[in-house]
Parts: C-alpha cells; structure tokens; sequence
C-alpha cells in the first residue's frame, strides 16, 4: 500500500512533558476517567470535506494546500488516493470514525449516471479499507449546499 504521510508513525501517547512533535501530550486513549477509557469517551471523526478536499483557500484568494495526493488529479484517480490517504491518516492517528457528502468522496461527471457510478466505485474502496481498518463511518449525507443550483435551499427552495 502506498504510504501519504512518509516517515510519520502512528501517533503515540508520550506524556506533557513529551518533546516528540508527533505525540499525544495529554489525550491518552487508554486512560480511564469516570469508569471509561478516553477513547470511549472522546470519539473522534475525519471529517471527509475539511481533511482531503478543502485545499485551504479563501474568498481572496487560491488554495494553499495541496491536496492532489500524489496525482495528476484526473477525478477518478484522485478520489481513490483521497481514500487511500484518508485511512491511513486516520490509522496514524487513531481516529475510529469518519464522515462525509456524496461530493466530497467521488467526483460528480458529466451525468447523473456518471456521478452514481462514480460512487459506485469509490464507495467500494472505502467499504474495503473499513473492513481492513475497522474504521467506521459515522454519517455520509448529500451535499446540497456547495452547487449554485441549491442557492434557494434543497428541499425547501421555493423553485421547482
């Protein structure tokens, strides 16, 4: 499998007085408060948009993150690195759960046919590295908020 974040390790508990900048300095996962371990209590998620889509940009100016993983960013190849890239840095760091939009994981095409087997595919890729990892999917939903045809609402807009 193809390695993202090179030469980073998965990210362990040191301690406050850690000097290691890829350390847990006070989240220890396995330390047990109120009867339950924090990892039960603190349930982390990737969010899918902010984590391997949104390129850091704002309304001034271009993104300053790459975010092509390694790839020409031909759509399709892209999101499958997204996904590749996504449950590693999610085993790195520990995280259990991720969630995402129906935008965020396969690219949309040309067609409404195109965009359904788009996330066909990608939607295996990810079922495939949840059950290696064991990583969950906490909430995927459709984005109707990012397309200037949502401008009115979704499901509320006044038009038809």
């Amino acid at each position: 499998m193809a390695e993202f974040y090179n030469g980073i390790p998965k990210i362990e508990y040191e301690g406050k007085n850690s000097t290691n900048p890829f350390a847990f300095k006070y989240y220890n996962p396995n330390e047990v408060i109120g009867g339950k371990a924090m990892k039960d209590q603190l349930k982390f998620a990737m969010s899918y948009w902010h984590t391997l889509c949104a390129e850091g940009a704002d309304m001034f100016g271009v993104g300053t993150a790459d975010k092509s993983f390694g790839t020409t960013r031909e759509p399709m190849e892209l999101a499958k690195a997204k996904v590749k890239a996504g449950f590693e840095l999610m085993e790195k760091l520990g995280i259990e759960y991720f969630c995402f939009h129906d935008a965020d994981i396969a690219p949309g095409g040309a067609t409404l046919e195109e965009f359904y087997k788009n996330e066909d595919i990608i939607s295996q890729e990810i079922l495939s590295e949840m059950k290696r990892t064991g990583i969950k999917c906490l909430w995927g939903t459709a984005n109707c908020f990012s397309h200037p045809r949502y401008m009115h609402g979704a499901g509320t807009s006044p038009n038809e």
